[in-house]
């Protein structure tokens, strides 16, 4: 078998051993792999690594590696224990997230990971969590005008946007199937979708016609709508936002005026009629209503601040020695 590339950091090999916490040796794999996360993800934001950048990062993650085994450390110093059913009860958690077990240990691969690896990151965070909680959280305090001022400096974030209440008549198209084995049927298979198309073109235009003549939009979607769903309901959607639902609709829905109807609108499903009910104006949540959820937000971010600090006072006790 070919022997494994090296690892190296701008060309140079990097050591088995790449840094010493109060004498706990960490191995190289522990930065190989984070830094092959890091540049996966910057791949994915189109950012360029440079080779002379390198050194620079590794020694970034290097620092969060220590900091970790810092916490696992100071964890383990106080008794705290995590069990195996804890840890194997997360792994399922995540593997779940995939289709089959097989793309799970696919994307494990594709990411440099073992399961063991896996675990043990598991565990690392399920001891952070436990230290955080005993150590941090019971110090933390959060008042009633902290909760205020952070309701008042983020309105626009407790701002419930606009929706429309929105109807709408529904004939279907379709599309040639691509099944057929020879050019005739396939010639075939067209023309008779084109014949259904121009078919349903002319009964949305005719039901169009009879709107413009004052009859009853939601008794018309009864009558006429193909969409199961909204037509005994005389053609109710609901209260839409623009971003919950195709963007012909959306584009429409937004330009009519209360009691208005649209045009004929053609999407992937066919050609539709909109008919805008109300227009439900942006309301502000009221404070009361927020309360509980802001309390919680700023303890959460007061933990993590306070825990950073703890976690730095525990690395100017520590013997550290690193040698990247």
């Amino acid at each position: 078998t070919a022997k494994e590339k090296p690892f190296t950091l701008n060309g140079k090999p990097v050591p088995e051993v790449i840094a010493k916490v109060n004498g706990v040796p960490l191995g190289s794999e522990i930065l190989e792999r984070e830094l092959f996360a890091f540049r996966f993800r910057a791949r994915q934001m189109e950012r360029e690594i440079k080779p002379t950048d390198e050194i620079t990062i590794a020694r970034e993650l290097l620092k969060s590696a220590v900091a970790r085994e810092l916490i696992v450390q100071k964890a383990k110093s106080l008794g705290i224990t995590i069990t195996e059913e804890k840890i194997n009860r997360q792994l399922k958690n995540i593997e779940d997230q995939f289709p089959s077990h097989a793309g799970f240990l696919t994307s494990l691969a594709f990411q440099h990971m073992s399961i063991a690896a896996l675990k043990e990151k598991i565990h690392r965070t399920l001891l952070e969590d436990e230290l955080m909680r005993r150590e941090i959280a019971p110090k933390v305090e959060v008042s009633d005008e902290e909760t205020k001022q952070y309701y008042e400096d983020n309105k626009a974030r407790f701002a419930k946007p606009v929706l429309y209440r929105v109807s709408h008549i529904h004939i279907t198209t379709i599309k040639p199937s691509g099944d057929a084995e020879d050019e005739a049927s396939r010639m075939n298979a067209k023309r008779l979708t084109r014949m259904i198309n121009e078919e349903a073109k002319e009964k949305i235009s005719s039901i169009l016609k009879k709107i413009k003549a004052g009859e009853d939009f939601a008794q018309l979607a009864k009558r006429f709508s193909e969409d199961e769903a909204s037509k005994n309901k005389g053609g109710q959607l609901g209260d839409l936002h623009p971003d919950s639902t195709i963007p012909e609709i959306s584009k429409e829905m937004v330009k009519l005026h209360e009691g208005e109807t649209s045009g004929i609108i053609q999407s992937q499903f066919g050609f539709h009629i909109l008919k805008l009910d109300e227009i439900i104006p942006s309301t502000l949540m009221l404070f009361a209503d927020t309360k509980t959820d802001i309390m919680n937000l700023l303890l959460k971010m007061k933990t993590r601040t306070l825990f950073e600090t703890y976690v730095e006072g525990l690395g100017e006790k520590a013997e550290i020695q690193i040698f990247i």
